[in-house]
Parts: C-alpha cells; sequence; structure tokens
C-alpha cells in the first residue's frame, strides 16, 4: 500500500479556507433560496430543475474528466441511483418546502440537524457510538424539542407542520448519508456525488417539467440566483468540502458543518430582516452545540483505537 504523502502547511491552510467558504455557501444558500422562493416569483420545482440540471452537468463532467467514465454493473448502477433518489429528489423535495414554511434562519437548521439524526440512526443499523456522541445528541434534542414547544405558542413564526418539514428534509440527508458512505468509499467520492445526483433528480425533473413558472415571470436575477446556488452550493462548495476531508480528515472537517446554520441564522437576519423570538435563538444554538459536541473530532489515540476495533 502506497502511503499517503503528508501535507504542507499551505495545503492545509487552503483546505481549510475552503472548508469555512464551504458552510458560508451552504449557509448562505438557504436565505437565497428564500429570497427566490418570496421575492424571486419563482417556484420550488423550477429553482430545483435549474440547479439539479447545471450541477449535474457539471459535476459528471468535472467526474469524467479526471476519472473517466464509470465502470460499474447493473446492481451498483442501482444503488447509486435509489441513494441520489433519496438524496436530492426527495431531499431537496423536502427541503425547498422546509424553506417556504419556515424562517430561513430555522430552515438552515437542517444542516445541524443532521448530525444529530445520524448517530441514532447509526445505531440502529450497528454501529457504534461513543459519550460524547451521544451526549451531543441529548443536547441537541433537548433543544429540538424546545424548538417544537415553542412552535405551539400563539403568533410564533414557526409552526409544527413548517418544523415538520425541517425534521422530514434533515431525516432524508441522515438517511442518505449512511446510506453513501460505502458507496463513496468503494466508487470515490466525485464519481459517486456526481451521477448520483445526475440518476436521482430524474424523477424529480420528470414531475417537475409541467409545474415550471413561465421564463417572462422570473426576473433576470432570479435566473441568477439559481445559478449561484447550483454552482455554489453544489458544485464549489462540494469541491472545497472533499479536499477539506481530504487534507484534514473527516472527523475534523464534519464539525465545521455546524457553523453553516449559524450562518444561515445571521444572514436572515441582516439580509431577509427577519426578526425571531429569543427563544428560537436559544433553542437553535442549543441545537448547534449538541451537534458541535456530537461532531467533535476525537483524539488520534482514540481514533487509532477505533479504527483497530473496526478491522
Amino acid at each position: 500500500m502506497t502511503a499517503t504523502p503528508p501535507t504542507t502547511p499551505a495545503q492545509t491552510r487552503r483546505a481549510l479556507a475552503g472548508v469555512m467558504l464551504t458552510v458560508c455557501l451552504w449557509g448562505g444558500n438557504v436565505v437565497l433560496l428564500k429570497a427566490l422562493l418570496v421575492r424571486g416569483h419563482l417556484n420550488a420545482e423550477t429553482i430545483n430543475l435549474g440547479r439539479f440540471v447545471l450541477a449535474g452537468v457539471v459535476l459528471v463532467g468535472l467526474s469524467v474528466r479526471a476519472h473517466g467514465w464509470p465502470r460499474w454493473d447493473a446492481r451498483t448502477w442501482g444503488q447509486v441511483a435509489l441513494v441520489g433518489l433519496l438524496g436530492n429528489s426527495l431531499f431537496q423535495a423536502c427541503f425547498l418546502t422546509a424553506i417556504r414554511a419556515n424562517p430561513a434562519g430555522v430552515a438552515g437548521l437542517v444542516n445541524g440537524i443532521v448530525p444529530v439524526l445520524v448517530v441514532p440512526l447509526g445505531l440502529l443499523l450497528g454501529q457504534r457510538a461513543t459519550g460524547r456522541q451521544i451526549g451531543g445528541v441529548t443536547l441537541a434534542f433537548a433543544g429540538l424539542l424546545g424548538l417544537l414547544l415553542g412552535t405551539r405558542q400563539p403568533g410564533m413564526a414557526v409552526t409544527p407542520g413548517g418544523f415538520a418539514w425541517v425534521l422530514a428534509a434533515a431525516g432524508t440527508w441522515a438517511l442518505y448519508t449512511l446510506w453513501n458512505r460505502p458507496l463513496t468509499a468503494r466508487l470515490g467520492a466525485t464519481p459517486f456525488v456526481a451521477f448520483s445526483l445526475a440518476l436521482g433528480c430524474v424523477p424529480y425533473v420528470v414531475w417537475a417539467l409541467p409545474h415550471l413558472t413561465p421564463p417572462g415571470a422570473v426576473p433576470a436575477w432570479g435566473w441568477a440566483g439559481i445559478i449561484l446556488s447550483a454552482l455554489g452550493a453544489n458544485v464549489v462548495a462540494y469541491v472545497a468540502w472533499a479536499n477539506g476531508a481530504r487534507v484534514l480528515g473527516a472527523a475534523r472537517t464534519s464539525v465545521w458543518n455546524t457553523v453553516a446554520p449559524a450562518v444561515a441564522l445571521l444572514l436572515s437576519a441582516g439580509v431577509l430582516h427577519e426578526r425571531l423570538p429569543p427563544g428560537v435563538w436559544l433553542a437553535a444554538l442549543v441545537i448547534l452545540a449538541g451537534a458541535a459536541l456530537a461532531n467533535w473530532p476525537r483524539s488520534s489515540a482514540a481514533e487509532a483505537r477505533a479504527e483497530a476495533a473496526g478491522r
């Protein structure tokens, strides 16, 4: 086995800068999508169709250029398509509905809730969890409970139905995360993501075609927003995140994922002028603190023991 060459300080700095750019793009993408839905006269079907087509073409092109056309058997192609259906058609349908039904700052919590759901779902699939992960999940669930109780108060901007869509989107992406890991490890990150998007979005595209917004009703900045969302959140951010995981390690990269909801919260207040009650801010901070704790990287010695135990 060929040893992985050590990374230089410059490579580490670039990887960290890319990860920080990624969380900013993902957090800002929620606010951008909210603006497109509310102020851009665009429906979810038009937004998703544009994002799928543009991001899919670019990612497949990058994958084929770097790795050639995949030589997978029919079973593998089917697995990629099914997992892609979950992570693209189903997740994006739930995610855009969550954004439309909630303030952008609350919808942005999807990224923070996902790692909280991955741990208990992983336990059901026989995966192990550390005490720190269980403690982080418990803390985050306390924040979720507080936010859920807050939705029942009259006049709240977050309703039980709207918050249910946030949980549905997070749950869908958590399942996608668990099921895509073995495929990513076996097939490679870029080929899997590119072709799972291209295949997984086909049912959504077929369903969305009759529901598209008439092109003449969309302002120029609306189309620019779709392009920015597709290339920024689905292409640039993915490439930067994958490089961060390669250079910094998956464990140390994943903890940054909890910053994206914080970016969405701040941008929703500063750009969209959303005014969330203090109770929502407090619950969101508790959720993000629990997610960060659950994702916090273990020490090198602990990682070595865990790797040895998994062999």
